[in-house]
C-alpha cells in the first residue's frame, strides 16, 4: 500500500462502531449506496460484501487505487469515482443512489458554503425518496473549548515488517473548527524511527445547523442516529435527510 492508504488503515481501519448504522440504512434500500470520502474502502467494501451496489467517491488517487485493488481481489461491485467534494458541481455519478452516507465526519471537511453546495448537488443526483446520512462530531461528549487530551493508546499496525503508530495528542477547539493533532511514527525493519506531526481540521457544525442548511437546499428531515465509539473518544451523531421528489 502507498503511504496515504497505510495511514488511513492505521488510524481508521480498526473503527467499526459506525458500520452497523450504515449496514442498517443500506438494508432498508434496494438501490445503489453512495459513500462520500470512501478512502481505501473501510465501509464500502463491507457494504459490497453484504450484497449492495456501492459507488465510492474520494479525491485521493492513491486511496482509490487501494480500494480498486481490494474490490477486484474480492469481486466486490463498487463503482469508483474520483471527485473533490469541495467542487460538487464537478461530481458525476454512474447512477442515482438511493442512499448517500458520509462516515467519519466527512461533511465537516467543508465550511458552511461548501456544505450547502454539496447538499444541493446531492439532492440533484440522488433518487427521489432516497436518504442522505451524514455524521458530525457530538461535541457534548468532548470539551466545548480549549484543548482536550485524549487518554487512549496509539493506533498501531504492522505492514511488511514496518511498524506504524499514530498517537492522538490533543483536540483544539475554537469558534470555527476542531484541530486534531497526532504524532505519526514508523519504524523500519532495521529499527530506524521516523516521526512526524500530522493535523486534521474539521469545521464545527451542530446537527441543528446542518438540518437548517439541508432544509434550505430542499431536503426533508428524517431523524438522527447516535454512534458511540468508546471511552475517551467523542461520539458522533448521524443526521438523516430525505430527498424530496
Amino acid at each position: 500500500m502507498n503511504e496515504a492508504a497505510i495511514w488511513q488503515q492505521v488510524e481508521f481501519g480498526g473503527y467499526g462502531a459506525d458500520v452497523p448504522v450504515w449496514a442498517d440504512l443500506a438494508a432498508d434500500t434496494d438501490g445503489p449506496v453512495l459513500e462520500l470520502g470512501a478512502g481505501a474502502g473501510r465501509v464500502a467494501l463491507q457494504l459490497a460484501r453484504n450484497g449492495h451496489r456501492v459507488i465510492a467517491v474520494d479525491r485521493d488517487d492513491h486511496l482509490l487505487d487501494e480500494l480498486r485493488t481490494q474490490a477486484e481481489s474480492t469481486n466486490s461491485e463498487i463503482a469508483i469515482v474520483r471527485a473533490d467534494l469541495a467542487s460538487p458541481d464537478d461530481l458525476r455519478l454512474p447512477t442515482r443512489p438511493s442512499l448517500v452516507i458520509g462516515p467519519l465526519h466527512v461533511i465537516q471537511l467543508l465550511d458552511g458554503a461548501g456544505r450547502t453546495a454539496l447538499l444541493g448537488r446531492l439532492r440533484e443526483l440522488s433518487a427521489p425518496g432516497g436518504t442522505i446520512a451524514l455524521t458530525v462530531v457530538d461535541e457534548s461528549t468532548m470539551l466545548s473549548a480549549g484543548a482536550a487530551t485524549p487518554q487512549i493508546l496509539p493506533d498501531m499496525r504492522e505492514i511488511d515488517e514496518w511498524v506504524f503508530s499514530s498517537e492522538p495528542l490533543w483536540v483544539q477547539v475554537d469558534e470555527e473548527g476542531l484541530k486534531v493533532r497526532r504524532i505519526r511514527e514508523r519504524v523500519s525493519p532495521e529499527g530506524v524511527v521516523d516521526r512526524q506531526v500530522h493535523d486534521d481540521y474539521l469545521h464545527r457544525v451542530s446537527p441543528e445547523r446542518l438540518e437548517v442548511e439541508a432544509d434550505h437546499m430542499g431536503l426533508g428531515l428524517a431523524g438522527r442516529r447516535q454512534i458511540t465509539y468508546g471511552p475517551n473518544e467523542a461520539d458522533s451523531t448521524v443526521v438523516l435527510f430525505e430527498v424530496r421528489p
